[in-house]
């Protein structure tokens, strides 16, 4: 696992976590949200991470829309 999680989670920005941007896509754990923590392949790597429509589900001051994309701010959810 590489990439924009990691530096989001980090920096406590938002991260494009939109289902439709990711594919191969892996349930592999539960998130201590109820939600849950998926691989997946985005923007060319492969991630772990959340998907945004489920956090908005528990959390919806946690996702935010970034064009047509919602994105996901890992520092509010605690990380995965």
């Amino acid at each position: 696992m590489s990439g924009l999680l990691g530096l989001g989670t980090a920096l406590g920005g938002w991260v494009f976590s939109d289902m439709r941007l990711k594919s191969n896509i892996d349930r592999v754990g539960t998130h201590r949200l109820g939600i849950g923590v998926y691989d997946y392949d985005i923007f060319g790597r492969r991630e772990r991470g959340v998907m945004a429509h489920e956090v908005a589900d528990v959390m919806p001051e946690a996702v935010r829309k970034n064009g047509e994309f919602y994105q996901v701010n890992y520092s509010m959810i605690g990380g995965v």
